[in-house]
C-alpha cells in the first residue's frame, strides 16, 4: 500500500493538474481568436513531445509492443477529447465549458459500474453524487443545450474514458514514456486534421505564443507526466473526483481575464464540488484503514 505522503503527494499533483487545465480554457478561448482549433492543439502537443523526448525516448525504446499499443490507444482517447473541447471552447464560454467538462467525475463510475462491475465506496460514491449536483449548479442557467455544449459533453465522455486507460495501465508502463506516446498521437492527429480542413495561419501574436507555450508546457507536458505517476497510486474513480477542481478553475479565471460573471447559483455549486471533494477523502481514508485493520 502506498505511504501517506505518497498519496498525498498524489492528490495534491491531480488538484494542481486541474487547476492548470482550468486555466486553459480562457487560454484557449484567447488563443482561438488567430489559430484554428485543430493548429493550436498540433502547436501544443508537438512542442510538448519536442519538450518531453529527452526524458522519455529512453522509456519509449524499452517498451515492448502491447505497451506501445497500450500508449497509442490512450493517445487516440486523448485527441478525441481535447479536439472535442477545443471544437466545442469556440462556440461556448470558458466557464460553462469547463463545467460541462467536469461532468467526467460522473461519468467515469458509471463505466466502471457498467464495464467492470465496481461499485465505488459508499463515501466516495456520495462524494460524486455531491460533486454532482455542485456541477448542475454551476450548469444550469436556463439557457438551451448548444452545439458547442454537445462537443464539450463529448469531450468529457473521453476524459473519462482515458483516465479509466491511465488508471489501467500507468502502474505498468514507464510514467515518461507513457505520456509521451500520448503527447506524440495528438500533435499528429490534430497536425494532420489542421493541414486538411483549415486554412493557413501566418501571424501569431507574442501573446499568442506565450499561451500555447505555457498550456504545451505546464498544462501538456508537466501535467499529464504528474497524471501518469499519480494515477499510479490514485483510483480513477478519486481521480476524476479531484479534477472536479477544474471546472471550478475554469470559471475563476474566466471572471479574472475574460471577464465573465459567476452568479449566486455557481458560487453554491462551486462550494458543493468541494464538498464532494472532502467526502471522496474521508472515503478513500476509510477504505484504506479498513484494508489495514483486516491484513493486521
Amino acid at each position: 500500500m502506498p505511504s501517506q505522503a505518497r498519496l498525498l503527494a498524489a492528490d495534491a499533483s491531480l488538484v494542481g493538474i486541474a487547476v492548470i487545465w482550468g486555466a486553459t480554457f480562457p487560454l484557449g478561448k484567447i488563443v482561438l481568436r488567430q489559430v484554428p482549433p485543430f493548429q493550436y492543439l498540433a502547436l501544443r502537443f508537438a512542442l510538448a513531445s519536442v519538450l518531453m523526448l529527452p526524458f522519455a525516448w529512453r522509456d519509449v525504446v524499452r517498451m515492448r509492443a502491447q505497451d506501445v499499443r497500450r500508449g497509442l490507444l490512450a493517445g487516440v482517447v486523448l485527441f478525441s477529447g481535447a479536439a472535442l473541447q477545443t471544437l466545442g471552447l469556440a462556440h461556448t464560454t470558458a466557464g460553462k465549458a469547463g463545467l460541462i467538462t467536469g461532468l467526467n467525475v460522473v461519468i467515469v463510475p458509471l463505466i466502471l459500474l457498467v464495464w467492470l462491475r465496481r461499485l465505488p465506496d459508499a463515501l466516495t460514491a456520495a462524494g460524486v453524487v455531491a460533486a454532482t449536483c455542485g456541477l448542475w449548479l454551476l450548469t444550469w442557467q436556463g439557457e438551451r443545450f448548444t452545439p458547442g455544449d454537445g462537443l464539450v459533453l463529448g469531450c468529457a465522455v473521453a476524459i473519462a474514458v482515458h483516465l479509466i486507460l491511465v488508471g489501467r495501465y500507468a502502474a505498468a508502463l514507464p510514467p515518461a514514456g507513457f505520456a509521451l506516446l500520448q503527447i506524440a498521437v495528438v500533435a499528429v492527429l490534430a497536425g494532420a486534421a489542421g493541414l486538411v480542413v483549415e486554412p493557413r495561419v501566418t501571424v501569431i501574436s507574442a501573446g499568442v505564443a506565450g499561451a500555447i507555450a505555457f498550456m504545451a508546457v505546464g498544462a501538456t507536458l508537466v501535467a499529464y507526466l504528474a497524471q501518469s505517476w499519480a494515477q499510479r497510486i490514485v483510483s480513477p474513480t478519486r481521480t476524476g473526483l479531484l479534477f472536479t477542481v477544474e471546472p471550478v478553475a475554469a470559471v475563476a479565471f474566466g471572471m479574472l481575464w475574460l471577464g465573465e460573471t459567476l452568479g449566486l447559483r455557481q458560487s453554491a455549486g462551486a462550494a458543493v464540488i468541494l464538498a464532494g471533494v472532502v467526502m471522496g477523502e474521508l472515503g478513500r481514508r476509510r477504505e484504506a484503514e479498513g484494508i489495514a485493520e483486516d491484513a493486521a
